[in-house]
């Protein structure tokens, strides 16, 4: 949202741009956090279970593996980054000012994933302030770096918004410090060490078994936007910006959810590994609570002044004449996502991430697409089993239908959910079956022991 809202200032031809290529990095990225969803989910069920010994093992081996599949997947989104701007159909002017920023920020994503790696095997440990600090530190080293290199001011050459790019490396990089210092220094619970390093391929075959679903359902998401991307670019620049907008509006307003759905997730874990499966399910209902309470004053404001929310990012005329309409049909959307995050990312943390990707699929491909390829014109005609029905031409809403595909996805993926939650069947799966523990009765009990040791 920094890069968008300085490169508001160039035009919206710039936050169209800045924002085609951030959905590119999103993709690439999705590889790296689904292992960082694995690596959470164990080292908090071995926090809970008082085995300390093997929450190291496992942060020290996700931090390696992470690292290194950072390291080939980027490769492949440098050599491609003009290709896959084309890809989206947007034109020449786009690719050649976003090719440089994304090659970039695909190649500062290295240092994005240790940053994001570490700082979540540090909450898994219950470490959430140390987290915290490194992203207040990296946040405002990019907002404040940002406009500095993109304007040239203080005396040094303007570089666009290739400048906000290069202000995130040297702000990841800095984030990356702090939270490396608390792993190896053993200033939190978990104390890493380069010594005798060793492979383990039972922790990475578990690591795999419950990220590679979650790396596939926020890939296939970031894909799906990619796609919406491509519906929305031939309306032309000002909608492309507002929907790059909204897009980020959303991340934004999820963050909140995000955060708590990732506590949520971690204390879930411990209390199973301690065998309390009332304590984990209690704990859900009062993140749900949160979230709901929260995102219910922050999607009122939002529909109250929608057009102060987008001025921060554009102030054209084109893009605010869309703005309201938009916002009114998407922002309801916003919070049934922020509720659905909760309850997927406490399921990947669980061990489930299997249901969370199913319902992710179903509700993509069988409902969000559909929907924006038929209300944005894309779709004529329906055709299924030799038979073809016309697409009524009022139903043709042009770049209006992107809003209302995700907001029928985002009702019926938290209802599915929410369904799959009072099921309950999700406390149920075994995570460290490769480690001989013993459970004590109680969680307390697993943590007093494990701080003692």
């Amino acid at each position: 949202m920094a890069d968008l809202f300085w490169a508001g200032f160039i035009g919206s031809r710039a936050v169209a741009t800045v924002g085609v290529a951030q959905s590119w990095i999103v993709l690439f990225i999705t590889a790296t956090m689904g292992l960082d969803t694995g690596a959470r989910a164990m080292v908090s069920r071995a926090i809970g279970a008082g085995d300390l010994a093997a929450a190291n093992r496992i942060a020290r081996q996700s931090l390696f593996v992470s690292g290194a599949t950072a390291l080939t997947v980027m490769g492949f989104g440098i050599v491609l980054s003009d290709f896959l701007l084309r890809l989206l159909g947007v034109t020449e002017n786009m690719v050649e000012e976003g090719s440089t920023y994304q090659r970039i920020r695909l190649a500062s994503a290295i240092f994005f994933t240790v940053n994001n790696g570490s700082g979540s095997l540090l909450q898994a440990g219950g470490d959430s302030l140390t987290p915290m600090k490194a992203q207040m530190l990296t946040r405002g080293i990019h907002f404040v770096l940002s406009p500095v290199l993109m304007f040239g001011w203080v005396g040094l050459p303007p570089m666009g918004i290739s400048g906000s790019a290069v202000a995130n490396t040297v702000a990841q990089v800095a984030g990356a410090v702090v939270n490396l210092h608390a792993l190896f220094t053993g200033v939190s619970r978990l104390q890493l060490t380069l010594k005798n390093p060793t492979f383990e391929r039972g922790i990475l075959a578990q690591q795999l078994k419950i990220g590679a679903p979650a790396s596939y359902t926020s890939g296939e998401r970031s894909l799906a936007q990619l796609i919406l991307t491509g519906l929305v670019a031939p309306f032309g620049p000002s909608a492309l910006a507002l929907f790059v907008i909204t897009q980020r509006v959303q991340m934004f307003g999820s963050f909140g959810a995000q955060g708590l759905g990732q506590a949520c997730g971690v204390i879930v874990g411990q209390n199973l590994g301690a065998r309390q499966p009332a304590r984990a399910r209690a704990t859900v209902w009062w993140a749900l609570g949160y979230v709901f309470a929260m995102q219910g004053v922050l999607c009122t404001a939002m529909y109250l002044f929608p057009t102060v929310v987008v001025s921060l990012f554009s102030r054209e005329t084109s893009v605010m004449d869309l703005a309201v309409p938009w916002l009114y049909v998407e922002i309801p959307a916003y919070l049934f996502l922020s509720l659905s995050n909760v309850l997927a990312l406490m399921l990947n943390t669980a061990g489930d991430a299997v249901i969370p990707m199913v319902i992710g699929i179903v509700v993509v491909w069988g409902i969000q697409q559909p929907v924006a390829h038929v209300l944005t014109g894309a779709f004529s005609s329906l055709g299924w089993s030799g038979l073809n029905w016309a697409v009524p031409s009022s139903w043709n809403l042009g770049v209006l239908g992107i809003p209302f595909a995700t907001l029928s996805s985002s009702f019926v993926r938290i209802a599915a959910l929410f369904v799959y939650f009072l099921k309950g069947r999700w406390g149920q799966k075994e995570l460290l079956g490769w480690s001989r523990v013993a459970v004590p009765a109680d969680v307390d009990t697993a943590i007093a022991s494990a701080s003692s040791r």
